[in-house]
């Protein structure tokens, strides 16, 4: 097992801003450190960070993992894995300094749980995004995206080929790998990314119920260098066939939909997120709660609705602060509800930096 190393930041309570409006906002938001930074399986630093509530364990996902071997001590660099994952019990965020990386048992070493396939090399990425924990068959589903880097360098040197749909076993979690599916067609990426048309898997969103009759998958479109957020449905019974999904091509007061994603309709309020998000239901505010970055950019975006489709309204937006590092950039902003205090008065949100490289947590409380 692991211990979490915490990280201050100058000052307990960090800048915010929040609307006029009356109702919710949010009153207070802490650092809560750095996470998952002293680890036995050689991470040096970490992408994403997804996580998904399972039964006993919470499985976090991460990106881009970079690598160092974990006995030498000159800590040398022996490669990277363009996914990874561990596990956690905790329900707390305190709880989170006991973890364990999904490893390789041959070499110790974090190990892909979207593993290549023969022929994709080190330039096909393959990029977890929002999961589904499907209870009562022990299966986890995992929407992806496939990357291709273009030789540029930098931190922007990939471009976003589509999106498709993973799934594996999770009765044996520290033995969890996934399995890409194919869709109706044939293909592995359910939703490509051409002809402008959106792709779908940023986050998944259930509602309170203990049943939801269906699971909400947030999408988006790229249009004049802008990205908008989608909607589609599907029933959690039917998560593995691609044309089951429905796509929400009508308004908030008047929500219809279809089977053709290229009619979907813009989520309104829902926008300026680079690719990642969470949306949850928040029992505290009564809402669908949107948490995203702005952007790349140092400032997270907290966004309310009455439904996965609609209309979302900011509550406020809180700093991402990164000054220690004058040239970096902040980004994949969302929250983890499994670790909501309070009914929800009380979330945990992370972001990377650039510089760092690392999930960094901090503690947001609202008020009514």
């Amino acid at each position: 097992m692991a211990m979490m190393s915490v990280v201050a930041l100058a000052g307990a309570v960090l800048a915010m801003t929040w609307s006029g409006d009356a109702g919710p906002r949010v009153v207070r938001v802490e650092n809560a450190g750095l996470l998952f930074t002293d680890n036995q399986a050689g991470v040096s630093g970490v992408d994403a960070g997804y996580s998904v509530l399972m039964d006993k364990d919470t499985l976090w996902l991460f990106g881009d993992v970079f690598l160092l071997h974990p006995t030498d001590p000159e800590k040398r660099y022996v490669g990277g894995v363009s996914n990874a994952a561990l596990l956690t019990s905790a329900r707390t965020a305190s709880g989170l300094r006991r973890y364990r990386f999904v490893t390789d048992p041959a070499t110790g070493l974090a190990r892909q749980v979207i593993p290549n396939l023969p022929g994709e090399g080190n330039e096909t990425r393959l990029w977890p995004a929002g999961g589904w924990y499907d209870a009562r068959a022990r299966r986890v589903y995992l929407y992806w995206a496939r990357i291709r880097t273009t030789g540029g360098g930098g931190p922007f040197d990939f471009r976003l080929e589509g999106h498709g749909l993973a799934a594996a076993d999770a009765s044996e979690p520290d033995r969890i790998r996934f399995e890409r599916l194919k869709s109706e067609h044939g293909d592995e990426l359910w939703w490509p990314n051409a002809d402008g048309k959106p792709v779908f898997g940023a986050a998944v969103v259930r509602g309170p119920e203990a049943r939801p009759r269906y699971l909400y998958v947030v999408g988006v479109e790229e249009r004049q260098g802008k990205k908008i957020g989608k909607l589609a449905r599907v029933a959690p019974e039917s998560v593995a066939k691609s044309g089951a999904y429905e796509y929400f091509s009508g308004s908030p007061d008047h929500p219809t939909w279809s089977a053709d994603p290229s009619q979907s309709a813009d989520i309104a309020g829902l926008a300026d997120f680079p690719s990642e998000l969470s949306v949850a239901y928040n029992r505290y505010l009564g809402g669908y709660l949107a948490v995203h970055s702005v952007g790349i950019a140092d400032r997270i975006r907290l966004s309310l609705a009455d439904n996965p489709w609609g209309p979302y309204r900011q509550i406020a937006e809180i700093g991402a602060p990164h000054r220690a590092f004058e040239k970096a950039f902040c980004y994949a902003g969302k929250e983890h509800p499994e670790l909501a205090e309070q009914g929800g008065r009380v979330i945990y949100i992370t972001y990377v930096d650039s510089q760092r490289y690392w999930l960094q947590m901090l503690r947001v409380t609202f008020e009514r």
